[in-house]
């Protein structure tokens, strides 16, 4: 299994130190934060742990929150029921926390915008670079009879003008450059549709809130459950090279 600094990279991109300490989520990380998240079974390494603490603390103490309109604070209402019902009573952790899960969804809802105009821009490519090849090879294929149509012509008549004999040669470049063109296509498309594939991939189409916060709070230290425990034992986490591995 890959380490957690090796997961990480895939979350915050490139790494500035040995840790996460410093970085800061943005919407492009939200897809493989939230994977990684959801994906969490405890009991996970120390190190991993205080690691994303220092990466989700950091990033919710410089995200900008929402204005306070009465949408945005039916909403964070409904967070604080819901955080208070998984027995969080402290009054900073809930804050804390309520905080944490704006952030989430301030990113998931720029995450979504960006995902589906992505999604729009590469559907678009993709039906003109359908018009085009079908296009190209409607040209060719006129191009050719047009080819083979004035030199059957030229052969034919005695003392056949120049602007006659030019005119298979020039319908013959223009079909090789018609045909030419269509692998090009073929192989643009294909790389559209692997863009949009992986767009599609890691769209995040919802969040489960009562998972979020439930891991959310075991991850932050705000909750505790009788018989699971957060922290692995520092010596049954390191193998071989030392290195702390994610299960």
């Amino acid at each position: 299994m890959p380490s957690f600094r090796q997961e990480a990279r895939g979350i915050t991109g490139k790494m500035h130190t040995d840790t996460l300490s410093g970085l800061t989520l943005t919407t492009r990380d939200f897809p493989d934060f939230h994977a990684l998240i959801m994906a969490l079974r405890f009991p996970i390494g120390v190190a991993q742990v205080l690691e994303l603490r220092d990466l989700i603390n950091h990033s919710a103490a410089v995200y900008e929150e929402a204005a306070d309109t009465p949408q945005n604070r039916e909403f964070r209402e409904s967070l604080e029921v819901a955080i208070q019902s998984f027995g969080i009573e402290n009054r900073y952790h809930n804050e804390r926390l309520v905080r944490v899960l704006n952030m989430l969804r301030g990113m998931h809802y720029q995450h979504i915008i960006a995902s589906r105009d992505t999604e729009r821009r590469l559907r678009e490519q993709q039906a003109e670079n359908r018009v085009t090849r079908r296009n190209s090879l409607r040209n060719g294929v006129l191009a050719l009879l047009t080819m083979l149509g004035t030199g059957l012509a030229w052969f034919s008549l005695e003392g056949a003008s120049w602007p006659l004999k030019l005119l298979p040669l020039t319908a013959a470049i223009l079909a090789l450059g018609y045909f030419h063109s269509l692998p090009l296509l073929d192989r643009e498309m294909d790389r559209l549709t692997r863009d949009l594939n992986e767009v599609l991939r890691r769209r995040v189409d919802t969040l489960n809130w009562r998972t979020l916060i439930h891991k959310l709070a075991l991850l932050l230290g705000y909750k505790q459950i009788q018989g699971i425990d957060v922290f692995r034992h520092e010596q049954t986490d390191q193998g071989i090279d030392g290195s702390y591995q994610l299960h």
